[in-house]
């Protein structure tokens, strides 16, 4: 895997770094509240990133950057080696036109977590085309179909209220 960027991590326990071009990126966890069908709770981690400042949505023009991908590659492991029993969500939105492009991606950067973290794609139909999502969990979590059927719960909670 290719070197990684250097990490910071905020106050508020987002990762932030720049890359090799002054891009800045964030990197966030963000707490989910789930209660599974017998009435567990449990807390799920929606997790997104983000670039700053102005770009367009036009046609790719920056080349990919190896270091991006294996920087929020480390990112994921450190969190399943810190939290093994909890579960990543994450949502494509589709505000830029994007979205189905950005889960590809995700989907390829996940085989480099494979072997010991699932991908289990979570895309549903919303008003005017598809939310493209999934959460990552470890494969031996005991947990899983607890937290599954939890998640598919509350992306229809969340579907219900964005659209």
């Amino acid at each position: 895997m290719s070197a990684l960027y250097k990490l910071t991590k905020s106050d508020s326990g987002s990762y932030l770094f720049t890359t090799d071009g002054g891009l800045d990126y964030t990197v966030f966890f963000i707490e989910c509240p789930v209660t599974d069908i017998e009435g567990n709770n449990h807390t799920v981690y929606s997790f997104g990133f983000e670039r700053a400042g102005n770009f367009g949505t036009g046609k790719f023009s920056s080349s990919f950057d190896e270091k991006i991908k294996a920087t929020i590659i480390h990112i994921i492991k450190v969190f399943f080696n810190k939290n093994g029993e909890k579960a990543i969500l994450y949502f494509c939105y589709d505000d830029d036109g994007f979205a189905r492009h950005r889960s590809i991606i995700f989907s390829l950067w996940h085989r480099e977590l494979a072997g010991t973290i699932l991908h289990i794609k979570k895309n549903t139909e919303v008003k005017g085309g598809i939310l493209y999502g999934g959460i990552l969990v470890a494969e031996n979590n005991p947990l899983l179909p607890l937290l599954e059927g939890a998640v598919d719960a509350y992306i229809e909670e969340v579907n219900n209220q964005k659209y």
